[in-house]
């Protein structure tokens, strides 16, 4: 399952149907949808700070945190969830090539976001493995590509007025 699947606009805009489902549901501030590099394919709601960079920072911290787990002889190391005074954040992997960040208010139970992203990152998981059978050889490595060229390839064509 290397690299991360071709989207069609359709796909998106399920993807963004789905998402936004998930923010009206939970109360959750933003949710990302990330490549595993760290590279932002999708995002929904309101993020507190610049969603690029933190899509790329919540990778490497999903990461790292995964790399320990192994070290431990813990291989089934799917969430990361980190906690502070005015936010929170969960990672949760939707598979090897894709992540699912969300973040929300400190003072909402984190483990009520736990419960209510499951579907979301089934939707996601569904999503990405039509994608892949649609068209299995047309996958990307994002690693490899001009990171210019696939922001501006991913990135979202704002709604017309």
């Amino acid at each position: 399952m290397k690299g991360f699947p071709q989207l069609t606009r359709e796909d998106i805009q399920q993807l963004d149907t789905l998402l936004k489902d998930f923010i009206t549901r939970s109360g959750a501030l933003a949710a990302l949808m990330v490549e595993s590099a760290g590279y932002l394919i999708h995002r929904v709601g309101e993020m507190p700070a610049d969603p690029a960079e933190f899509a790329s920072l919540a990778a490497n911290a999903f990461n790292a945190a995964q790399e320990m787990s192994r070290r431990l002889k813990e291989n089934y190391f799917t969430q990361l969830r980190v906690t502070g005074t005015t936010y929170q954040t969960l990672i949760r992997q939707v598979d090897e090539s894709c992540l699912l960040v969300v973040v929300f208010r400190a003072d909402m139970d984190g483990r009520k976001i736990e419960d209510e992203v499951l579907p979301p990152v089934i939707g996601l998981y569904e999503l990405l493995k039509i994608a892949r059978h649609r068209a299995p050889a047309a996958t990307m490595d994002l690693a490899d590509e001009d990171a210019e060229s696939f922001t501006k390839f991913f990135r979202r064509t704002p709604p017309a007025p």
